[in-house]
């Protein structure tokens, strides 16, 4: 992806809303989406950990920040190595993400009672040609075409792990086995972090969905897909996955970002 190429396209429809859930009072999900840029972030703070939504706050202001900087700035130098391998749009979002890393490390040790605070969080950055994503944790990115929902992460968590060592195991032992909220990788937690980025194209008329695991969590893919599928309308269809959630159960915070290439 050349500098230039960063430019969104022009025909872009972009919705999202969030949501506390039912089962709770305080919402610690942190979302943003700059349309100009072609980026879009969610954020989830870890919850049984201090001050969540401090660390999705830093996460989105960080990396919106970051890219913003980069685009602006393209000679300036990296603060972590980047590859020559990957796109820019990667380079940064990957990037991006690591500053965001330190940054709530930082602050951390700056004040007591945000000690052990962390958050994943999914981004997206859309340019003339070319989708990039990256994630930390299992927060996800999804992308419906023609009508069929494809899951473009893989969660950095035990069951994801499991699940890949042993594919034929069932979804209840799965469950059985190791709970869903547990995660192997998230922002906060260590001085260093690798997130994991996917790079691919985009076509006309896909819809991408960012959501934090209170919407995946309560909401399955195949039910997803339908949602998606019935309403052209991105504000309605945000509306309807957060009600769904919360039918479901709404045990955690829900979010969700909708963007679709006109």
């Amino acid at each position: 992806m050349r500098p230039n190429e960063t430019i969104p396209p022009r025909h872009l429809s972009h919705a999202a809303l969030s949501h506390p859930g039912s089962q709770r009072e305080t919402n610690e999900d942190v979302y943003a989406i700059d349309a100009d840029l072609g980026l879009f972030v969610v954020a989830d703070g870890m919850g049984g950990l201090n001050a969540g939504d401090v660390a999705a706050r830093i996460v989105v202001d960080e990396l919106h920040a970051f890219f913003r900087h980069r685009v602006m700035n393209e000679r300036d130098p990296w603060p972590y190595p980047m590859s020559k391998q990957a796109s820019l749009g990667a380079n940064i979002l990957n990037v991006g993400l690591k500053v965001a890393n330190s940054s709530i490390r930082s602050a951390a040790m700056r004040a007591p009672e945000l000690r052990r605070m962390g958050a994943t969080a999914v981004a997206l950055a859309l340019g003339q040609t070319q989708l990039c994503v990256a994630h930390v944790g299992d927060a996800r990115a999804y992308r419906l075409r023609a009508g069929k929902l494809v899951r473009l992460t893989r969660d950095h968590s035990v069951v994801e792990e499991m699940r890949a060592a042993k594919p034929d195991m069932s979804e209840e032992a799965l469950a059985a086995m190791a709970s869903r909220n547990v995660v192997t990788k998230a922002l906060g937690t260590k001085d260093e972090v690798e997130p994991t980025v996917y790079q691919n194209t985009f076509a006309a008329g896909d819809t991408y969905l960012l959501c934090s695991d209170g919407l995946w969590g309560e909401v399955p893919d195949g039910n997803l897909e339908v949602i998606l599928g019935s309403t052209s309308d991105l504000n309605d269809a945000c509306e309807r996955l957060i009600e769904a959630a919360n039918t479901a159960g709404g045990q955690d915070n829900i979010t969700a970002v909708l963007l679709r290439i006109d």
